[in-house]
């Protein structure tokens, strides 16, 4: 009966969450109504229709039940005030630290190891504030309404105060700051991120290159403190509590009080590993089946696993709607629900079972978060988790034991150097050989069809039919991908998409032909804007850029070029000629020059100019700077102009050219009427003259801008100009990706 309860609220919960429903405060009390109602005439029902009543009227609740909205941020401001941490997350070289204001924003930075505070503590924080944006583009996943998420990221300007902390937390944080001193003091530094992962949580330690390996061979799970760990360290607790008790005392259920002493031991090594979602979905789960057991009653696999998931998903309800706690919950699931035969498997027919299940069961939840199924991970858990589990482990927790046996830690060091050395050696190695990565993302239809699928492998009995199951999985898939391909790829129009990469500029070109082309990349070193760039030219089936166009040397115009050249092949690269004079390091010349290495064809104005290059009956000329840049003038009045021409209808690019500069390009006689402008340097009051607006006379003028930046982007006076010229107006900063499409007769626009 709990798991039909369990399973209607979470699917409530998770509906609930992706809509938006007027009517959703009311779902509580129509579930209480009908609830009553079905108690005062129940005899109308079978038996066996209670537990489905029970799953929808739990869906009703669900349905009503949303994480707590906060209030947004300010814009760049200054806060000193007293702020609760809810969660501490610590990586290679500092901690991600979010806090919650009483009554305002969640507010999210990055400290020093050595100043991390504790979660659940009470901080001061002084720090300069700005909003927490999303980006919102439109893609065969995206949805018409977005909300930009609640919270801002915050520049400290002081050390955070501990003012108040619990007992038990200032105890927990004290020796889990002691046992990381000792693992960094002992260990070499890939090892000791090994060893935080294991026994402190601390995933983000591991490195994000080393992380991406682990992934690949589907061994997350056992890099991150779950329910295997959870599983091993409260088993391994309560068998020596039996043994100790069994021993000393023979007038005691040695099994009920070692049950009933490891419920609250589980809920503390949950408290020491980080408190991840699946951490404390295990260990409540493993708590409340100790209970059970040191109550004299058998525990129900099923029924505790129910309890505890509405235990804390009720609780937190944010916490319930993250991806590893509902990965988690899915996984025991899957094994929870494995067919029972009779006699004795052998120990590898039951881990491949319960392995193969599992990779099912998760991969139409990983595939659509995560863009791959580690298909290899079903051979890693049958052979190398094993010896992750009773060999590099153990170690782990008994090296951080050693904290207070100082003369083992040396030993035990030497002997986890070898045993992480093996592990990481033999992840490495397989995931040369896997499969299932860097797959394209599910639209909503694939999406149905992947889950289908993996309800139906699970459900079937024989082979013949999970053979039949696959096949007709992956013809229909093959059919939507299709489908997909010629939505998203299409021939004989011009489709531009303005992409909204934050404060910075890109926009993709689907030329008639087919050919693509990519005007500006946004910002790099993993900048959101990389993530949503890349997920685009996914989601479009894109595996080659045939034109890249470079305005000018501005990170937020060119800083996604690394990640481009780092997934695709790239066929040509227009830039200005000039290179960002005040930079040292030499970016912008060392990703030209890896281009040329792979291929690629630099073009400049003194062959651009003069000249249309055409894509299928599109036309791109380069308008300014004409014959070359000059080096008197800023990047930005040097920005790469260009105009795209179809049919009757044309596209001004314009960069972040500025007033001086576009003067000098009227003067030229280069511009007219046109019908799409992208509004220069992002709305700025220094561009977009009265005098270029009365000329190009656009319909529709888009400026990509970040939600709450600094720099006041778009300005009044030019949003003002553009209300004047009764031009329709898109920002990307209020209304996320636009699609510009035509045929070189008409004009459409929307996501």
């Amino acid at each position: 009966m709990l798991a039909w309860i369990a399973t209607g609220w979470m699917i409530g919960l998770l509906a609930g969450s992706r809509s938006a429903l007027p009517f959703a405060p009311l779902m509580p009390a129509l579930a209480v109504l009908c609830a009553v109602a079905l108690i005062r005439h129940r005899a109308v029902l079978e038996a066996r229709l209670w537990p489905v009543v029970l799953a929808a009227l739990s869906f009703l609740c669900g349905l009503a039940a949303n994480p707590e909205t906060r209030p947004r941020c300010p814009s760049f401001a200054r806060i000193d005030a007293g702020a609760r941490v809810e969660s501490v997350r610590y990586r290679v070289d500092d901690v991600a630290v979010r806090l919650r204001l009483g009554g305002g924003p969640e507010i999210h930075l990055r400290t020093p190891i050595a100043e991390a505070p504790p979660p659940g503590g009470q901080v001061r924080v002084v720090a300069e504030v700005r909003p927490r944006t999303s980006l919102h583009n439109p893609s065969p996943r995206s949805s018409s309404v977005h909300k930009s998420p609640a919270g801002c990221w915050a520049r400290l300007e002081q050390p955070l105060e501990l003012l108040q902390l619990s007992p038990i937390r200032r105890r927990t944080h004290e020796l889990r700051s002691r046992l990381r001193r000792h693992m960094l003091r002992h260990l070499e530094p890939a090892t000791a991120g090994v060893v935080r992962a294991l026994v402190l949580g601390d995933g983000g330690a591991l490195g994000y290159e080393r992380r991406r390996t682990i992934a690949s061979v589907g061994l997350a799970h056992l890099f991150a403190v779950s329910g295997l760990h959870i599983a091993l360290v409260s088993g391994t607790l309560v068998g020596l509590l039996r043994w100790l008790l069994a021993g000393l005392a023979t007038t005691v259920d040695a099994r009920r009080w070692a049950a009933g002493l490891g419920a609250p031991l589980t809920l503390l090594h949950a408290l020491m590993a980080g408190e991840s979602p699946s951490a404390w979905r295990a260990a409540v789960t493993a708590a409340v089946t100790w209970t059970v057991v040191a109550a004299g009653r058998r525990p129900h696999a099923v029924a505790v696993t129910s309890a505890a998931v509405l235990a804390l998903s009720m609780q937190d309800l944010a916490m319930a709607l993250r991806p590893a706690f509902l990965l988690s919950i899915v996984a025991t699931a899957a094994i929870l629900s494995a067919p029972r035969r009779g006699g004795r498997l052998r120990w590898w027919r039951g881990a491949a079972t319960i392995s193969a299940r599992t990779l099912v069961a998760t991969a139409p939840l990983v595939w659509w978060w995560f863009g791959a199924v580690p298909l290899i991970g079903w051979l890693t858990n049958i052979v190398v988790l094993p010896f992750g589990s009773w060999v590099v482990i153990p170690l782990a927790h008994l090296f951080a034991a050693s904290v207070w046996t100082p003369a083992l830690a040396e030993p035990l060091a030497e002997a986890l150097e070898i045993a992480v050395g093996v592990l990481l050696h033999a992840c490495e190695g397989l995931a040369d050989l896997a499969i299932g990565g860097g797959l394209p993302p599910l639209d909503p239809t694939q999406g149905f069809i992947v889950s289908i699928g993996s309800v139906a492998l699970l459900a079937a009995r024989d082979h013949r039919s999970r053979a039949l199951i696959v096949l007709v999985s992956a013809l229909l898939w093959g059919s939507a991908e299709a489908a997909l391909i010629a939505r998203e790829q299409p021939r004989g129009r011009l489709r531009v998409t303005f992409v909204d990469v934050g404060q910075g500029d890109a926009a993709l070109l689907d030329f008639p032909d087919g050919r693509v082309g990519l005007i500006d990349t946004g910002r790099g070193d993993r900048h959101p804007a990389v993530r949503e760039l890349g997920g685009l030219l996914s989601a479009r089936r894109r595996r080659r850029l045939d034109l890249v166009i470079l305005t000018h040397g501005h990170p937020d115009h060119y800083g996604g070029l690394q990640a481009l050249l780092d997934r695709m092949p790239v066929g040509e690269i227009w830039v200005n000629g000039q290179l960002l004079s005040e930079e040292q390091d030499g970016a912008i010349q060392a990703l030209l020059n890896r281009a040329l290495a792979q291929g690629t064809v630099l073009r400049f104005p003194s062959e651009l100019c003069g000249t249309t290059a055409d894509f299928g009956g599109a036309r791109v000329e380069t308008l300014w700077p004409c014959p070359r840049y000059e080096p008197g003038r800023s990047l930005n009045d040097n920005s790469l102009t260009v105009r795209v021409r179809f049919g009757d209808r044309s596209f001004l690019f314009t960069g972040d050219l500025e007033a001086e500069a576009e003067r000098e390009l009227l003067a030229a006689g280069a511009l007219g009427p046109i019908d799409v402008l992208k509004v220069a340097h992002h709305g700025s009051r220094t561009s977009s003259s009265p005098a270029l607006l009365r000329t190009v006379q656009p319909r529709l003028a888009v400026i990509s801008s970040g939600a709450g930046n600094r720099y006041g982007h778009p300005s009044p006076e030019v949003l003002e100009r553009l209300r004047d010229l009764e031009a329709k107006l898109w920002r990307t900063d209020l209304r996320g990706g636009l699609i510009v499409s035509t045929d070189g007769r008409g004009l459409s626009a929307g996501r």
